[in-house]
C-alpha cells in the first residue's frame, strides 16, 4: 500500500491497486445532505460542512454542489451567508468589500480598522480628569 495524492481533491491516502482517486471521490453518493426540516439552517449547515472538507471551493462550485446533494440554494445566498460572517471563502471572485472604505475583506461587512472606528464613536469617551468639586461657600453674613 502506498501513500499517493488524490487526482481530485488533492488529499494523500492509501493506494490499493491503481486507483487514482480517494475512498471520498470514488463514493461521492456517501455524502448525502443534513436535513432537519429548517430550510435555512440546513442549507448553511451543508454549506459549511463542503467548504470544510473543501476550503478552496467557490462560491459556484458549492452551490452546484448543494443542489447536486438536493438542497436548492443560489449564489446570492450563499454570498449573504458570507456578507453576514456565517461562512469564509477564499476563492470568492472579485472579493467582498468594506462597506466603510472599500477594501478588499474575506468575512463580514467591515474591515477590522472600519469596525474598530465605530466601536470607539460608539462608546463615550472617558475622562480621565477627576470632576471638580465646588465648596458650597457658607459664609455668614457678619456685620463689620
Amino acid at each position: 500500500m502506498a501513500l499517493v495524492r488524490c487526482d481530485k481533491c488533492g488529499k494523500f491516502f492509501g493506494q490499493e491497486d491503481d486507483e487514482k482517486l480517494c475512498h471520498t471521490c470514488r463514493e461521492p453518493d456517501r455524502k448525502k445532505a443534513i436535513i432537519t426540516g429548517d430550510i435555512e439552517h440546513d442549507k448553511f449547515t451543508n454549506a459549511r460542512a463542503i467548504v470544510y472538507d473543501s476550503p478552496h471551493i467557490t462560491p459556484k462550485e458549492l452551490t452546484e454542489e448543494l443542489n447536486r446533494r438536493g438542497i436548492k440554494i443560489t449564489l446570492q445566498e450563499i454570498m449573504r451567508f458570507v456578507t453576514e460572517g456565517r461562512l469564509t471563502l477564499v476563492t470568492i471572485d472579485g472579493g467582498t468589500y468594506c462597506s466603510g472604505c472599500g477594501k478588499k475583506i474575506s468575512i463580514g461587512t467591515m474591515c477590522s480598522d472600519c469596525s474598530d472606528k465605530l466601536d470607539r464613536f460608539r462608546k463615550p469617551p472617558e475622562n480621565k480628569e477627576k470632576p471638580v468639586s465646588k465648596k458650597p461657600e457658607s459664609k455668614m453674613h457678619t456685620r463689620k
